[in-house]
């Protein structure tokens, strides 16, 4: 690393780059540069302002497995793309395929026989922001578990947690693909991902929870009250916290599995727990940026 004084001319900061960069990269006296600003104060010069901008996928395939083709427009929608098409060869039927994950409420994606297309697909740059607003679901739909169990409502939260993970995964790959700036920088985009994957496992099963079960669904609500106070404010996220956040998920006692319902607490119990695990090492990681 190479240290330079800071010049000032006037109200202006200045530094000169070196010279043998410059050479190396034909910076002149008319050449320009980029320069970004990272979410922990850095800047980041670039020889050339490179601009890529995302393109239109065209996609012929003959697959009909409707969970295959599933998988596709997910990976589709969720990549930094303008636009995609993909095109069958054989006229389909795409009734079961809207029954997949509400596919059909992903924006812009149409859906004809022989043809699924998407123009104008959203972007979002703030996936701390998307898992807050995840964290924020769950805890509600707990709560609804609890008191009402409006199954209505409650299949309304696992489609809007399911979303709100698609948004995570897009945002992220968009942010890493074309380099963007976010709040984020790329090792929190790494914790983020982690823990949004397992938070959506996590409700996967705990819909299947009845309101029976008030004592483990008390104990859900609680542990993602914690998580929620610190995805609220990473910034701040340390070792002693991360710790106290591990107490918590221990509190909720492993589960012999005898049966579907025991299953479904042991899995909840088992992402809770990777969740904390992963927090855990956001934590060490924020100690060693100090």
């Amino acid at each position: 690393m190479e240290i330079r004084n800071i010049q000032k001319t006037g109200d202006m900061h200045y530094l000169y780059l070196p010279t043998s960069w410059c050479r190396e990269h034909k910076i002149g006296s008319k050449s320009k540069v980029s320069i970004e600003q990272s979410s922990d104060g850095s800047l980041t010069i670039s020889p050339q302002i490179t601009e890529r901008k995302p393109k239109h996928l065209k996609l012929n395939i003959s697959e009909d497995d409707q969970e295959i083709i599933h998988k596709l427009v997910v990976a589709c929608y969720i990549n930094p793309l303008s636009s995609f098409e993909i095109n069958f060869e054989k006229e389909m039927d795409f009734t079961k395929l809207l029954n997949q994950k509400r596919l059909i409420s992903l924006e812009s994606v149409e859906i004809d026989k022989k043809q699924i297309t998407c123009n104008g697909a959203i972007s979002i740059s703030d996936p701390e922001s998307l898992l807050k607003t995840m964290a924020k679901k769950i805890k509600n739909m707990v709560i609804v578990m609890q008191k009402s169990y409006d199954k209505e409502l409650i299949e309304r939260y696992e489609d809007e947690i399911d979303r709100s993970k698609m948004l995570i995964d897009k945002s992220i790959i968009s942010s890493l693909t074309f380099e963007r700036t976010t709040k984020a920088n790329t090792i929190d985009l790494y914790y983020i991902s982690l823990i949004s994957k397992d938070l959506e496992r996590m409700v996967d099963h705990l819909i299947c929870i009845s309101s029976k079960e008030t004592e483990f669904l008390t104990l859900v609500q609680e542990t993602i009250d914690q998580l929620q106070s610190i995805i609220e404010n990473t910034n701040n996220l340390n070792y002693k916290a991360a710790l106290q956040f591990v107490k918590k998920v221990t509190k909720i006692r492993g589960f012999e599995v005898k049966d579907i319902k025991s299953y479904d607490k042991e899995r909840i119990r088992l992402s809770l727990t990777t969740i904390a695990e992963v927090v855990t090492d956001w934590a060490i990681t924020k100690e060693t940026e100090k």
